[in-house]
């Protein structure tokens, strides 16, 4: 979409996706959890997505969440943990050299590859790595169902769901509650340097 110019109809507040902290974060999450899975790794980052928009105003992986049956899924990471989604070939073969997935019954175990690479979160600030291994401490061992659960509580997900549309898009904007200091001003900076795309 050339900068400037909106689709027509609802807007919805985005961000370009950044691969490289995707499988950054999807790496360091199986480092310090070996076996996680692709359900705990989308709850892990949508979580981690969040502090980190409410903190600094913008989410870490610029993912683009849609509201499933089971909570928010992040659209781009949940492909990058399929087979053959699409994605383009240098950002497969870059996840392939980090990270790799073992079929359990339907449960996609993520492990990351040995490495003594220091710089081996080099896309990930220091900050990035602490909100998402914060929220993999927090989310990280709760049960499937409590954490559908807290993910059904978002109002982000919510509004997304009950459109009855499939996989229908999260807007990041709702992610902000009401009750947030100077709201409105912190939204409005906010679209300052994100996008917009039609529900």
């Amino acid at each position: 979409m050339p900068d400037g110019q909106f689709y027509e109809g609802p807007r919805m507040l985005r961000f370009k996706v950044n691969y490289d902290k995707c499988i950054d974060g999807i790496a360091l999450l199986a480092e310090h959890k070996p076996g996680i899975t692709q359900y705990y790794i989308g709850k892990v980052f949508f979580f981690a997505d969040k502090e980190h928009l409410l903190d600094w105003g913008r989410p870490i992986s610029g993912d683009h969440y849609v509201a499933m049956d089971h909570g928010p899924v992040p659209s781009v990471i949940y492909d990058m943990l399929k087979d053959d989604a699409g994605l383009p070939d240098e950002v497969n073969e870059k996840l392939a050299s980090r990270i790799s997935i073992t079929l359990n019954g339907k449960k996609r175990e993520v492990y990351a590859h040995a490495t003594a690479d220091n710089h081996r979160w080099q896309s990930l600030s220091k900050d990035e790595v602490k909100y998402l291994l914060d929220s993999l401490k927090k989310y990280g061992n709760k049960s499937f169902t409590e954490l559908r659960n807290i993910t059904h509580n978002e109002r982000a997900w919510a509004d997304a769901y009950e459109t009855g549309s499939n996989n229908a898009p999260m807007d990041y904007e709702k992610l902000i509650p009401d009750s947030f200091d100077d709201r409105s001003a912190f939204v409005e900076q906010i679209k300052e340097r994100a996008a917009f795309d039609r529900a």
